[in-house]
């Protein structure tokens, strides 16, 4: 038996000596538990790094040395009862200076003090220096609860103490505390404590960069806050002031074990504009905040409130744990205007509503504003038929979705609905439907800095996610259909029978057009690079009374049109096409047209087609023959116009250029009697033209040379008279070289004329064309063998009255028959008298004196009839 007990003995008798060696022996503690401790410590404290370097251990004896990374080293001993976890232990912590990302920082950390009592209750006191000053305290904590608190720290450089936690100093100053709490004993609690921080200052540099936040140059602090023990609770008040703000805390309460607290406070900020750069807006004015902050540490329970009027109305912010609600009375927009340093858009209004998240951690909660006011139309300088508007908005969220049920922003002007929106907070992605009623588009003036009219109704759908935004429009206001679709940079739109009527009329533009549509498509694959292509068609009619109206231009009683671009590409901004435009009057198709729209500058080939010159009668106000075609090119740039052209037409070369209000015209090898049959003249000469012209349509004046070669009369009233009366044919006549000069002043043609033939010689000087009335005033000369002809050109150009002056030649020779005939008939010699000083005047005076009318009618001639204007 006594073998079977010594067996059993023997293992827990060499366990207890191998516990005994391990916790009692030098080796042992050095050996064994000095690196498991060292472990256990490397895991609950990363930085700075702390480690035993020696461990010490005796049968109710312990001596310990640690040091840290940071320089500091520490030293305790004395007696510990392990088996009742009781101790009674000396400690030492020493350190001149410490590391702080490789810099010294000398500190002077020299305290000593004593640890006496169990795990959870024990005393521990102390004194030295520290941080620049006299330190002494004692505590005393019973079940895990401070018993006892007393310290006196004087004038201690916060930063240093930064420092000896390894901490980069997030700000400076010196600490004052003076604690003196003898018993926090439910039962018997006395004692008051001082706590104070002077001549503050914050670490600029490190908030901003660890923070984003950049605090003013000369932003300083002060703190000061008393405490005193009353009944079951540490009752106090203080004030943290910085150069920008002042918190005063006006009560604080907590329990006696510091697991509760409850304060109330007030916050003053008397100029906003110094919190600028921390807020990231502009801001001014000044902020009055009210509120209470309640923790209990034990139920993990934290709640905060706000409140301010200093923004007409009442806006309160509660913060309970895992719940926000924010209540909105009455806030004044304009205040809010004001604050935010906005333009006051609203000149009077109002917000109220309720932001109830009821979970914070999975963001459920609800939303429910409204507000209503009046806008400012004299800021936003707009013309409203009302100004005054109306938001309401209702949403739910759940699960950090947030589902607007209905948003509807209203006026009498302007009408924008959302429905089905969904936001998602983590994501930040939206999506919804929306439908936008513009009642009079003229309220927009301000923003589109262009006049517009009338009404305007889309809906579509929009979302949004990184930065990108994604448009779907659709609209019938302007008669047909158009479609629109935005993407970050691309923008697709797709119109189908678009009136152009009421597009002008939404620009508040004239009626130009009647029953005019324009259908296309266009793609911009990139808004920043404008890339893209095109399509469009348009037909309709050119509103003619508005046109004349307007412009003076007459172009008929109807007035059709019609475009056609296809496969028009946008590269770099650059517009590539080739446009075909079909009018009533013309055709025009262009080779290329590029248009820069950045610069808008613009180059172009065309050409242009008229079949019918009769078509342009409207415009021109002269009825011509033919056809015409033009091929050139067309340049602006700089706001600068160029077109030139060049014409193979009545059977020579033309060449024009417009340059401005600079219009030159230069012709060669044209046919004079083709120049005729197209001006719808009768031909009255045949030769081959030279022509250099110029006109400026600014001043609408002008000049121009017109040479003709191998130039011959033909058959006309003039020729025919000349005939009759000259005997001699002037269509026979061969003109080597003719030459017409004029100008231009408004509506009136000055020219004068100067040919000659190997026998005859045509003049005309100052003569004159009213392109207005199309009427012509010019005296012509003929000279033949020495003997002149004088006429005179009156009335409509198509068919002029040719009459003779009477002068040289033709006057004797008519004054010498119409006497002979007068004398047949037996007219009296007082007549004859008065016959004689007649003639040389006009003939058609006779007419006045009633005694001879009948007897002169039957004695002139009836070709003189003609020529003498009809006696």
């Amino acid at each position: 038996m006594k073998k079977i007990i010594l067996f059993i003995l023997l293992p827990i008798f060499a366990i207890f000596i191998a516990i005994f060696v391990i916790l009692f022996t030098p080796f042992g503690s050095n050996a064994i538990i000095k690196p498991i401790a060292n472990s256990l410590i490397e895991k609950k404290i990363k930085e700075p790094k702390v480690e035993i370097t020696k461990l010490n251990s005796k049968f109710g004896y312990i001596d310990i040395d640690a040091k840290s990374s940071n320089g500091i080293k520490a030293n305790t001993n004395g007696s510990v009862e392990y088996l009742d976890k009781k101790f009674d232990l000396a400690y030492t912590i020493n350190a001149p200076s410490v590391k702080m990302r490789e810099q010294e920082i000398k500190v002077d950390l020299s305290l000593r003090g004593q640890a006496v009592g169990s795990v959870k209750n024990f005393g521990v006191n102390g004194s030295g220096k520290a941080f620049d000053s006299d330190i002494k305290y004692k505590f005393i904590i019973k079940n895990s609860n401070p018993q006892s608190i007393e310290a006196i720290i004087d004038s201690a450089q916060i930063s240093k103490i930064f420092a000896t936690l390894n901490q980069v100093p997030i700000v400076d100053g010196y600490l004052f505390v003076n604690a003196n709490m003898p018993s926090l004993d439910i039962k018997n609690p006395s004692g008051k404590a001082h706590i104070e921080v002077k001549d503050g200052r914050f670490n600029r540099g490190f908030i901003k960069r660890e923070f984003k936040i950049l605090l003013p140059k000369d932003e300083k602090f002060k703190a000061k806050i008393d405490m005193a023990v009353a009944k079951k609770y540490i009752i106090g008040k203080g004030d943290i002031n910085t150069t920008t703000a002042k918190l005063k805390i006006k009560k604080i309460t907590s329990t006696l074990n510091f697991k509760q607290a409850k304060a109330y406070y007030n916050l003053k900020i008397d100029n906003l504009a110094r919190i600028n750069q921390i807020a990231n807006i502009k801001l001014k004015g000044r902020l009055d905040l009210d509120g209470a902050f309640y923790a209990n540490l034990a139920k993990n329970i934290y709640q905060f409130d706000a409140l301010t009027k200093s923004l007409g109305g009442k806006l309160k912010l509660i913060y309970n744990t895992n719940r926000v609600k924010l209540n909105l009375k009455d806030i004044s927009i304009v205040k809010v205007l004001r604050m935010l340093s906005l333009p006051y858009y609203i000149s009077a209004g109002r917000v109220n509503g309720v932001v109830n998240v009821a979970d914070i951690k999975h963001l459920n909660g609800l939303f429910d504003i409204s507000s209503s006011g009046v806008i400012n139309r004299k800021l936003l300088k707009v013309k409203l038929p009302n100004y005054k508007y109306s938001i309401k908005a209702k949403a739910i969220l759940k699960d950090s979705i947030l589902t607007l049920k209905r948003a509807d922003i209203n006026s009498k002007f302007l009408a924008l609905n959302l429905k089905n929106t969904k936001y998602s907070i983590l994501t930040s992605r939206a999506k919804g439907d929306y439908a936008l009623r513009i009642a009079n588009l003229r309220a927009l003036e301000s923003f589109t800095k262009q006049p517009l009219r009338g009404k305007l109704s889309a809906s579509g759908a929009f979302s949004y996610a990184k930065d990108n935004i994604a448009l779907n429009l659709t609209t019938k206001s302007f008669g047909g259909v158009l479609k629109a679709k935005y993407r970050g940079k691309s923008l697709a739109t797709q119109f189908r029978d678009i009136s152009l009527d009421k597009v002008l009329y939404m620009l508040n533009q004239p009626h130009l057009l009647s029953s005019a549509f324009a259908s296309g498509d266009v793609k911009i694959y990139d808004i920043d690079k404008l890339d893209g292509k095109f399509t469009l068609k348009s037909t309709g009619v050119v509103d003619t009374k508005s046109i004349k109206k307007l412009y003076n231009i007459e172009l008929g009683k109807l007035f059709r049109y019609s475009i056609f671009i296809k496969d028009a590409t946008i590269k770099d901004g650059i517009l590539l096409t080739k446009p075909k435009l079909n009018t009533t009057m013309a055709a025009m198709n262009f080779d290329y047209l590029n248009y820069d729209i950045k610069k808008q500058n613009l180059s172009a080939k065309y050409s242009l087609k008229i079949d019918n010159l009769r078509k342009l009668q409207p415009i021109i106000k002269q009825q011509l023959n033919g056809s015409f075609s033009a091929k050139g090119n067309i340049k602006y740039a700089a706001k600068q116009l160029l077109i030139n052209g060049v014409a193979n037409e009545l059977g020579g070369v033309i060449n024009f250029m417009v340059e401005n209000s600079n219009i030159k015209v230069n012709g060669a090898g044209i046919s004079v009697v083709k120049a005729f049959k197209m001006l719808n003249y009768p031909p009255t000469l045949d030769g081959v033209a030279k022509i250099d012209f110029k006109y400026n349509t600014k001043s609408k004046s002008g000049n121009f040379i017109l040479t003709l070669n191998e130039a011959r009369f033909l058959n006309s009233q003039l020729v025919d008279n000349l005939k009759q009366y000259a005997n001699f044919d002037l269509s026979k006549e061969i003109f080597r070289s003719a030459k017409i000069d004029g100008t231009i002043s408004g509506d009136i043609i000055t020219f004068n004329l100067n040919t000659s033939s190997q026998r005859v010689k045509i003049s005309t000087q100052n003569a004159k064309i009213n392109t207005k009335t199309q009427t012509i005033d010019a005296r012509v000369k003929v000279v033949q063998k020495n003997q002149d002809y004088n006429f005179r050109i009156t009335g409509p150009i198509k068919s002029p009255h040719i009459k003779i002056l009477f002068g040289g030649y033709i006057k004797k020779k008519v004054k010498k028959r119409v006497l002979k005939e007068l004398e047949k008939a037996g007219v009296t010699k007082k007549i004859d008298k008065e016959i004689k000083k007649i003639i040389p005047n006009e003939i058609k005076a006779l007419k006045d004196d009633n005694a001879t009318k009948e007897k002169i009618n039957k004695i002139i001639p009836k070709e003189l009839k003609g020529l003498f204007n009809k006696l």
